[in-house]
């Protein structure tokens, strides 16, 4: 029976020992486990940050977008109703009862250039008011809402006179005012 006792022995200390390695391995699945679940979870927090991060700058772009669509909106209509001032103020220019008075004033001011041999054009409908007041000076029509344009004896000077160039520069003088009276800004002025 000595044999017996002996195996039992080997057997209990094997199994003792096939125990311990099982608790231990079941021990290092459990910490593996856990650091694979940390890992896992720290992952996915910033998997989600990241993407909220993400979602965040889309919807800043997509309103940074959706305002700079909107300005251009207001942009382009405030410029389609500075375009149809300028048009109103051309076709009332070119209408006006003043407009033999106007001429007059335009012609003496500029008399040393058409007096001495230059020429005066002017468009057709004004032909008759301007061609009384020049005389033989008058070269022909002009393209123009109104106005005139004299031309030196010499062909070396040309003053344009018309309606739309007078306009014009008035214009670009003024559209900022212009623009401020129709749309004032919302900065207060200093």
């Amino acid at each position: 029976m000595a044999l017996d006792t002996v195996i039992q022995a080997i057997q209990a200390k094997g199994k003792a020992e096939v125990d311990e390695i099982l608790a231990q391995a079941r021990a290092e699945r459990e910490r593996t486990l856990s650091t694979v679940r940390d890992e896992a979870t720290k992952a996915l927090a910033d998997a989600e940050e990241r993407a909220k991060q993400a979602a965040e700058r889309r919807r800043v772009q997509e309103l940074a977008r959706a305002e700079l669509e909107a300005r251009k909106t207001v942009l382009v209509a405030q410029k389609d109703t500075l375009d149809d001032v300028y048009r109103h103020a051309l076709a009332r220019l070119a209408n006006l009862k003043e407009n033999p008075e106007f001429l007059r004033a335009l012609l003496k001011a500029n008399e040393s250039e058409w007096k001495a041999g230059g020429k005066v054009y002017s468009n057709a409908r004004d032909e008759a008011v301007v061609k009384g007041m020049v005389g033989r000076a008058y070269a022909g029509h002009i393209d123009a809402a109104g106005g005139l344009i004299i031309e030196s004896a010499d062909d070396t000077r040309r003053v344009d006179l018309r309606y739309e160039s007078i306009l014009r520069d008035v214009w670009n003088d003024s559209v900022r005012e212009v623009a401020e009276v129709l749309w004032p800004s919302r900065v207060p002025k200093t």
